[in-house]
């Protein structure tokens, strides 16, 4: 995989949501079958999304090359983007926003929805969790860029196949680590991941801010140096 297309990567695997759901599903009795399950879905929909969107965007040539348009535009504004987010998370403009939706009313179905997927996770039902895991895993920005970045180079179709599914490996590492640890060192794994989504829980406004601001830096000096 290439170091450009590794670090835009890397930043989609840090996704504590990924990481909370794994926390959600390790708590169950049926760990190993439910995080598979978990993992099988959130691949499926991630591969076969990320193979589509790169299909569209080869078929319209709007990103033929490194330097086309829309692909330093979509640096530049993706950038952008991520550092006005880092700067609305690092100000708690986002905690304001929510209180005045909650004070005003309007929250109600944003509370609901938190829940209500943790309990669908926590249900213990192997086509559950994989039928959830088909709608959490939306492609995110960080992915979008990198299956930008994945069309605008002149590979084949083999080689997309390749580049789409080594990033997901990559980006799903939180999940994938895990399940492989149930085999090797189950009681130590439960314990670990519960710690470390504790540390990130604790953490997660801080961890935002980092990574959107090296998404953001690295995106807009990149799109920089293409234009």
């Amino acid at each position: 995989m290439p170091l450009q297309l590794l670090v835009v990567a890397l930043d989609a695997a840090l996704y504590p949501t990924l990481l909370a759901a794994v926390a959600i599903l390790l708590s169950q009795p049926r760990r190993r079958p439910l995080l598979a399950a978990y993992l099988a879905g959130g691949l499926t929909i991630s591969i076969a999304l990320g193979l589509g969107i790169v299909a569209v965007l080869k078929g319209s040539g709007a990103v033929d090359n490194d330097r086309a348009g829309l692909s330093w535009i979509t640096d530049v504004s993706v950038g952008g983007l991520a550092l006005l987010l880092a700067v609305a998370i690092a100000t708690r403009a986002d905690a304001r926003f929510k209180e005045r939706r909650r004070a005003a009313g309007a929250d109600a179905a944003t509370a609901a929805h938190e829940p209500l997927t943790q309990r669908i996770l926590a249900r213990g039902s192997v086509p559950i969790v994989f039928l959830a895991a088909l709608a959490i895993n939306l492609p995110g920005a960080a992915y979008l860029v990198g299956l930008k970045d994945i069309a605008a180079g002149h590979h084949g179709t083999g080689a997309v196949i390749v580049l789409v599914v080594a990033f997901n490996v990559v980006m799903f590492a939180l999940a994938e680590i895990p399940l492989v640890g149930l085999v090797v060192a189950p009681e130590r794994t439960v314990t670990l991941v519960e710690h470390v989504n504790g540390w990130v829980s604790a953490n997660s406004r801080r961890i935002a801010v980092v990574l959107c601001v090296v998404l953001g830096v690295f995106l807009i000096a990149r799109g920089v140096g293409k234009a």
